[in-house]
């Protein structure tokens, strides 16, 4: 029993857990005034020892607020740069307070190789970061040679600031991606430019400092069974947190939490911490089988109830591996679960559908 670890040849840095933003959807509970952060030679280690994989060819910068890094940041996209990967950014553009500045931060982005920015909007950011600074951010990365352009915008049924707000507030009809859209459903056209721009929905999830929001703020998802779906992404995609620990993906923020916290790599080798990782129990069940079918499974072995509605995958992901007496049941039942896992390894891997496995596993 092993997943391949880094397959997708993507690993990201969450580079910090201090913004300049105290968003009340925040994931990762980022805020200002918050101090662990990455350095450049944390993030140059880290990437010497992706880049002898050689699928690797995507490094992304998150946080947090990326920006906060400095020169730091700059010094590691260049970095990734001469190793030939590509660096996507994500920000919230508080540094884009007008055009000028704007273009003069892309422009040294563009200067150390960046290929693609993301700037997040939404209803929780413009308490703190002006539209005007996503018009202005957006106007400098224009035409300057990025790859893509994404605005990503996390929305419930009750905000402002969707797809069609943005949209017309721009002048601009921007394809929509999304997680679950289908290839066939997105015109990915890049421009006459050769830069692909187009905004990036999530709905929110209560998670993360979305634990507080009214439940009015999200979009329900009535069918629960529509969340029973294997996690493609843990270890898959890892991720190096502020602490300096790998992340088994990017999800949820991971330091500590049983399960998804896979070791410190200030102490240990990446591909070390990977290796193990891939061939532990309870990652496999989240690649194989998923979060909502692990819930399923402590509820077949203990008095333990999850009794609310899930809003998506990760939030079900962030309340089972939260909770220590639902690992610990777990982990007391591997080896049941080790034969569920290495059932639906085999069905998979020989093409056969696995939905009445499903159907008995519950």
């Amino acid at each position: 029993m092993s997943i391949i670890p880094f397959n997708d040849g993507v690993f990201s840095f969450v580079t910090t857990n201090g913004c300049t933003a105290k968003c009340s959807h925040c994931l990762m509970n980022c805020k200002p005034g918050l101090k662990h952060k990455l350095n450049f030679e944390q993030m140059r280690k880290a990437i010497d020892q992706f880049t002898r994989k050689k699928n690797a060819h995507l490094v992304v910068f998150t946080g947090g607020e990326s920006t906060l890094l400095g020169e730091d940041l700059l010094r590691a996209i260049r970095y990734a740069t001469l190793k030939f990967l590509k660096t996507r950014l994500v920000t919230n553009a508080h540094w884009a307070s007008s055009l000028e500045r704007a273009q003069n931060y892309v422009k040294k982005l563009r200067e150390v190789g960046l290929t693609e920015i993301d700037f997040s909007v939404d209803d929780y950011h413009e308490p703190f970061v002006p539209l005007d600074n996503i018009r202005n951010a957006w106007l400098a990365s224009k035409g300057v040679g990025f790859d893509s352009v994404t605005l990503a915008n996390s929305f419930g049924p009750k905000d402002k600031i969707n797809p069609d707000f943005i949209r017309e507030y721009l002048g601009e009809d921007l394809p929509e991606v999304s997680s679950t859209s289908s290839p066939d459903s997105v015109d990915l056209k890049r421009s006459e430019d050769g830069t692909f721009y187009n905004i990036h929905t999530s709905t929110l999830q209560k998670s993360g400092r979305a634990e507080d929001l009214d439940s009015e703020q999200f979009i329900g998802v009535e069918n629960q069974e529509l969340l029973d779906c294997a996690c493609k992404w843990v270890v898959v995609e890892p991720v190096l947190s502020p602490l300096g620990h790998m992340w088994a993906c990017c999800g949820i923020p991971a330091d500590n939490i049983p399960i998804l916290d896979l070791g410190d790599a200030n102490k240990e080798r990446i591909d070390t911490i990977l290796k193990r990782a891939s061939k532990d129990v309870l990652i496999n069940a989240l690649y194989y089988l998923g979060p909502y079918k692990l819930c399923k499974f402590v509820e077949e072995h203990s008095d333990i109830r999850f009794k609310r509605n899930f809003g998506g995958a990760c939030e079900i992901c962030s309340v089972l591996t939260g909770n220590k007496k639902a690992v610990e049941v777990l982990r007391a039942n591997e080896k049941s679960l080790a034969a569920v896992v290495q059932a639906v390894r085999f069905l998979k891997e020989k093409g056969i559908p696995t939905g009445l496995l499903n159907k008995n596993t519950r």
